[in-house]
């Protein structure tokens, strides 16, 4: 027996739909090498390389420009809240947040498993 989907999963993809098509608008003019300079004042936290320098501070190297315009936005609109980052991102321009997503996205990492 096959499962329908319901109205939720409708609803879920438009939502994803839109906000993969609003992030892909903000990317197309992002700079990665602006996003290098306005990362400065993220630097005490994330530092240049994206790396978190405290314990409560995540890793933003090579998270996705949809990942991280989509949080920039929420805390810049009060959806997604911190102390900090709700002050940092309230004065962001779409163009700064694009920049600065385009910036940390280009960063490349690379993961070794530890052997068993």
């Amino acid at each position: 027996m096959t499962r329908e989907p319901g109205p939720r999963a409708g609803v879920a993809c438009l939502l994803g739909l839109a906000l993969a098509i609003g992030a892909t608008d903000a990317a197309l003019g992002a700079d990665p090498a602006a996003g290098r300079e306005k990362a400065r004042q993220c630097q005490t936290c994330h530092g240049m390389d994206g790396i978190g320098r405290m314990p409560d501070v995540p890793n933003i190297a090579g998270e996705s420009e949809l990942y991280l315009t989509k949080q920039l936005r929420d805390f810049r609109s009060g959806e997604r809240r911190h102390e900090q980052m709700s002050i940092i991102a309230g004065g962001l321009r779409d163009d700064d947040i694009a920049d600065l997503a385009a910036y940390y996205a280009s960063i490349e990492f690379t993961v070794k498993v530890p052997e068993p």
